[in-house]
């Protein structure tokens, strides 16, 4: 499937093709729940982000990339890797993505942890990065 653009939309609807195909594919059923019980959790913590308040088309792009990464996944650890929150690698001069890493969900960690505490000079380069990347419309408002 094709990337969305961030307008207004349920990360539900984007997720239905993903279960139909989950379910009429031809694949081996240990396969076929792991990819289907992998969505639900990812339904399930979108679903609390929605809660929260977080841009609807945020949270289908998200649903999305998710989505695809585990269609193509066969073992549980992929599957695993696939559904935790993916926050890049910071070895000290730059961030690092990871494999499965997805800027929208990055910017959300980044957003949470905001709450939690102030942060750091890094950090915030960090999540100002990522609002940049991500909504490239509504950043051009932001102070230089």
């Amino acid at each position: 499937m094709n990337e969305k653009p961030l307008g207004k939309k349920d990360f539900i609807v984007v997720m239905i093709p993903y279960f139909v195909e989950v379910i009429t594919d031809d694949i081996p059923d240990h396969i076929r729940m792991l990819r289907f019980e992998a969505m639900k959790r990812v339904q399930n913590y979108l679903h609390h982000y929605e809660v929260l308040g977080y841009m609807p088309g945020l949270l289908c792009v998200i649903a999305e990339k998710k989505c695809r990464y585990i269609m193509a996944a066969t073992t549980k650890a992929d599957i695993e890797q696939i559904i935790k929150t993916h926050c890049s690698h910071y070895d000290g001069n730059r961030f690092i993505p990871g494999p499965y890493s997805i800027p929208e969900e990055e910017m959300i960690c980044w957003s949470e942890t905001s709450k939690k505490e102030p942060l750091t000079s890094v950090g915030l380069g960090r999540y100002l990065e990522l609002f940049h990347q991500v909504l490239p419309e509504e950043s051009k408002f932001l102070p230089v």
